[in-house]
């Protein structure tokens, strides 16, 4: 999630009030086959994340969380998308993962992210100390084949699409030939972290990445608007997430959620909330009892200003949006899932 175009936390706080990279060369990232398969558990979602990872925290814990509640087999990871133009952010995601023992999961690029426009923040310092068999976006599938791959492979409504970045890549899979279709057919939700329900203002957040791709996810051009449901967790809910502060004291100098805290907080104190990290949980499930599920029968608009606000009613009647409803509860579990490494 992009931190700063929140405008930042101060602005939604107020509307509360009112080793060495071991790369070798460039191999191909193929779609594991087992990584793919259905989950043998029918409680088990299959998982795909959407991450604009490369500077703010909080994508950086639900890769890691996502990991973990893989090793203990409480979802299925089937893929991994790019949505921010940083070349090396495929890298650093491969990083992660095979730290967590899972070198498998596939991995795709946003287009045009060999333009490297983004900033590259802890990225590079993942990439630098940890193994990895990525080196940039040319060696994976772009994002949308990569979508297009990997729900063509799931049966009926089982996957759950968890976005916390960019629409970029959620836009260019509804463009594609085919490709609402594929969505309609094998996508039983999509999570997206964004908004501030039910009121909203001006683009803030997630939208201001690729404002053009949020219209079509949200709005719709021909073919209408996003075909599934949708759950927008608030952006209000990452405000006193302030995680991970033990992680420097309880993991060892090669955990790459210590990685990114050193390299984003030296050690200190929590320096910024965590807005992607409770939507990840929230999307499988994981903590059910720290939320507040609203907003039944309404739905997400683009607003006169541009930005999110809640529509009452609406013919979508099975979105809703997220809040949180037990703070302490939802930090005590971040943070055991950040300081664990292996199973």
């Amino acid at each position: 999630m992009a931190r700063n175009a929140f405008g930042v936390a101060a602005v939604l706080a107020g509307l509360v009030v009112g080793c060495s990279s071991g790369s070798p060369a460039a191999t191909p990232h193929p779609v594991s086959s087992t990584t793919n398969a259905p989950a043998t558990r029918s409680n088990v979602p299959n998982v795909i994340i959407d991450t604009d990872l490369s500077r703010w925290w909080d994508d950086a814990t639900a890769i890691g969380m996502a990991n973990v509640l893989q090793q203990q087999r409480k979802l299925n990871v089937l893929g991994i998308v790019s949505d921010i133009p940083n070349p090396l952010a495929v890298a650093a995601l491969d990083a992660i993962d095979t730290a967590y023992g899972h070198a498998d999961i596939p991995i795709g690029a946003v287009a045009h992210s060999d333009a490297d426009t983004a900033p590259h923040g802890y990225t590079d310092a993942l990439v630098r100390r940890l193994p990895h068999s990525v080196r940039n976006s040319d060696d994976v599938p772009s994002a949308v084949d990569l979508y297009r791959q990997l729900l063509t492979r799931q049966p009926d409504r089982s996957v759950t699409i968890v976005s916390l970045g960019a629409y970029t890549n959620l836009a260019g899979l509804l463009a594609s030939e085919g490709g609402r279709a594929l969505a309609t057919a094998k996508v039983k939700r999509l999570v997206v972290m964004d908004g501030v329900f039910p009121g909203g203002f001006g683009p803030v957040t997630n939208q201001k990445l690729d404002l053009a791709a949020a219209h079509a996810v949200v709005a719709g051009g021909h073919g209408g608007p996003w075909p599934t449901p949708i759950a927008w967790v608030d952006g209000l809910d990452g405000i006193g997430t302030r995680v991970g502060g033990t992680l420097c004291t309880k993991t060892p100098p090669d955990n790459p959620m210590r990685i990114v805290y050193e390299a984003l907080f030296q050690c200190g104190k929590v320096g910024d909330g965590d807005w992607d990290g409770p939507a990840l949980l929230y999307a499988v499930g994981d903590v059910p009892h720290v939320f507040s599920v609203l907003g039944r029968g309404g739905a997400a608009v683009i607003n006169e200003q541009g930005g999110l606000s809640w529509q009452q009613q609406s013919d979508r009647r099975d979105d809703v949006y997220v809040h949180l409803a037990d703070q302490k509860a939802l930090n005590r579990r971040i943070e055991e899932l950040l300081v664990q490494r292996r199973a």
